[in-house]
C-alpha cells in the first residue's frame, strides 16, 4: 500500500508542511526549497504553529543554519527568545530533578524518569533541545504514600487529591504536584498509563531501564521498548496534538531492536498505537521504519486512528488536560476508538463512580452521598462542556 492511499497530506497549509520539512533529520533540507517555503510564508501562523507543537528549539537551530535572509530577523529573534527561555527552564528542571530523586533514593524510593531533561538528552542528545513544563517521575506503587511524604518535605503541595477510597491507586495512574514557592510541577507516576493495569512491573521495567548523564549526573529512565510503548500511547490517547511527541518517536526509531520490540508487543500488547504513529511519523517527518516492523501501519484500526488524529494536528488545538469546545465530541470518540473493548468499559464505569471533583463541585452532607451517583453525568457534563 502506498503512503497517498494511508493518509493525505494535500489540505494541509503551507505553514505546516514547511514546519515539517525543518522537523525532518535527513533530506529535503536545502536553501533552495527553504526559500520557496518561506516566500509564501505567513510568518505570524508560522510561529503560532511552532509554539503550540512545542518544537521551537529545534525550528530555532535549524533555521539559525539557513545563510541567506528569506528569514525575517524578527521571527528569528521571537524563535531565540523562547528558546533561550526553555534553557532556563530545564536547567531549573534539572536541578529540581536532581534534588527530588536524591531525596527519594534516600527514603528507598528507585525512580525511573520519563520525560522532561532526561528524555531531551536520551533522544536529542541536549536538554535544550526539547521542551518540557514538567517532571515525571515513575515508581513503585508500593513507595506512593512515601514519596508523598518526601514531596511536602521538598515544599510540593498535591493537586487534585484523590479521595480517600482504599482503591484510589487503582483508579488513576498519578499524582500531580506543584512546589509552594517556585511553581515546578511534578506528576509521580506508578503505571505507565491509565490502563496498563498489571502489565508493566515496575521490578521488570527498572531491570530494563537506560541511565543518562546530565551535568555529571546520572539518572535512570526507561529502556528503548518500553519508551516507545509509553511515547506511542502517550501520543495516541492525545492524538498527537502537538508535533514535538511525533518528532521523538522519529529520534527514538532508529535505537530500536525489532526483534526485542515485536517481541515486546507479543507480551505487553500497544501494536495498534505503535503502528499509528509510526504511520504518521513515516507520512509527516520520513521516518525510516525497520521492513520488520512495517506490517503494524497495514491495520485498518491503525490507519484509521491515524487519519482521524490529523484532524487534531491540523488544526492549533487543546486537548490536555480538557478539550477544546469546538472539539470535546470528535476527541471523545476518537478516545474510545483508541481503546480495547475491555479498557471501553472500565473506563465508562470508572467515570459513572462518583470523585474527588463531583464532592467539591457540589458539596453534600455525608447522609446524601448517595446522590452524587445520579448526579454524576451533569456534573461531569457541566464541568467539562458547559466551564470550558
Amino acid at each position: 500500500m502506498m503512503k497517498a492511499e494511508k493518509i493525505d497530506l494535500s489540505d494541509i497549509s503551507n505553514e505546516l508542511s514547511f514546519l515539517l520539512i525543518i522537523l525532518r533529520e535527513a533530506g529535503e533540507w536545502d536553501e533552495h526549497r527553504i526559500r520557496e517555503y518561506a516566500s509564501k510564508t505567513k510568518w505570524d501562523s508560522f510561529i503560532q504553529l511552532t509554539l503550540h507543537h512545542r518544537v521551537y528549539p529545534i525550528v530555532y537551530l535549524k533555521l539559525s543554519q539557513v545563510r541567506s535572509s528569506c528569514i525575517p530577523a524578527d521571527v528569528m529573534e521571537t524563535l531565540r527568545y523562547h528558546y533561550n527561555a526553555n534553557v532556563l527552564k530545564m536547567m531549573q528542571l534539572t536541578r529540581e530533578m536532581n534534588t527530588i530523586c536524591g531525596k527519594l533514593a534516600g527514603s528507598g524510593i528507585r525512580t525511573l524518569l520519563l520525560k522532561g531533561p532526561v528524555l531531551a538528552v536520551q533522544l536529542y542528545g541536549d536538554m535544550a533541545h526539547r521542551t518540557s513544563k514538567d517532571l515525571d517521575i515513575l515508581l513503585d506503587i508500593e513507595d506512593v504514600e512515601n514519596a508523598e511524604e518526601v514531596m511536602a518535605q521538598l515544599g510540593y503541595e498535591a493537586e487534585d487529591k484523590p479521595t480517600s477510597k482504599p482503591d484510589w491507586k487503582r483508579k488513576t495512574h498519578h499524582l500531580s504536584f506543584r512546589h509552594k514557592e517556585h511553581a515546578v510541577q511534578v506528576e509521580v507516576h506508578w503505571r505507565l498509563n491509565p490502563y496498563a493495569s498489571g502489565t508493566h512491573a515496575f521490578q521488570q521495567l527498572w531491570e530494563r531501564k537506560n541511565t543518562v548523564e546530565i551535568m555529571n549526573l546520572s539518572f535512570h529512565c526507561l529502556g528503548n521498548e518500553d519508551l516507545l510503548y509509553y511515547l506511542a500511547d502517550h501520543g495516541a490517547r492525545h492524538a498527537w496534538f502537538r508535533l514535538r511527541w511525533l518528532v521523538d518517536i522519529d529520534r527514538l526509531i532508529p535505537r530500536l531492536n525489532s526483534d526485542k520490540m515485536l517481541a515486546y508487543f507479543r507480551k505487553h500488547g500497544g501494536q495498534s498505537f505503535a503502528g499509528q504513529a509510526f504511520l504518521l511519523t513515516e507520512h509527516l517527518l520520513n521516518s525510516k521504519i525497520p521492513s520488520s516492523m512495517g506490517g503494524l501501519t497495514n491495520h485498518k484500526k491503525t490507519i484509521r486512528l491515524a487519519r482521524t488524529s490529523l484532524f487534531f494536528m491540523k488544526r492549533i488545538v487543546k486537548l490536555n488536560p480538557v478539550p477544546e469546545k469546538s472539539v470535546v465530541w470528535p476527541y471523545f470518540r476518537y478516545s474510545l476508538s483508541l481503546m480495547t473493548g475491555r479498557q471501553r468499559a472500565r473506563y465508562l464505569l470508572n467515570h459513572l463512580e462518583p470523585n474527588g471533583k463531583d464532592m467539591s463541585q457540589l458539596p453534600l452532607y455525608k447522609p446524601l452521598h448517595f446522590l452524587y451517583f445520579p448526579l454524576r453525568p451533569f456534573l461531569w457534563f457541566w464541568r467539562h462542556i458547559i466551564n470550558n
